[in-house]
């Protein structure tokens, strides 16, 4: 691993953490990054672009440890029934946005 991808990584992981608190709703987050990665995914680009933006930026901008922290203030508030429309809510609308960046990104090729 060289020192430009490394620095390249870690800036664009860094970056992507100032966005994630900068927008502070994990709602609106996962959104966004369900697109971007849908988008990133269907573009040809060079291995190590794909990780960079794959890993670097969409990784530490989704972070899954903030989806992990909505669900767990549902449970130790007692709102199960929040918990489980959020949960699949959630996961489905996030699949449907990847799809559309993906065929969006499709289109745009």
């Amino acid at each position: 691993m060289n020192k430009k991808y490394l620095s390249t990584m870690i800036l664009t992981a860094n970056f992507a953490t100032f966005l994630r608190f900068y927008l502070n709703n994990n709602f609106v987050i996962s959104i966004i990054g369900s697109f971007l990665y849908g988008f990133f995914v269907s573009r040809t680009i060079s291995k190590s672009k794909r990780e960079i933006l794959l890993i670097g930026f969409c990784s530490c901008f989704t972070s899954f440890s903030g989806f992990i922290n909505v669900l767990y203030q549902f449970i130790i508030q007692g709102c199960y029934l929040k918990l489980f429309f959020y949960l699949n809510v959630i996961v489905i609308l996030n699949l449907i946005i990847m799809y559309i960046g993906f065929q969006l990104s499709r289109k745009i090729t």
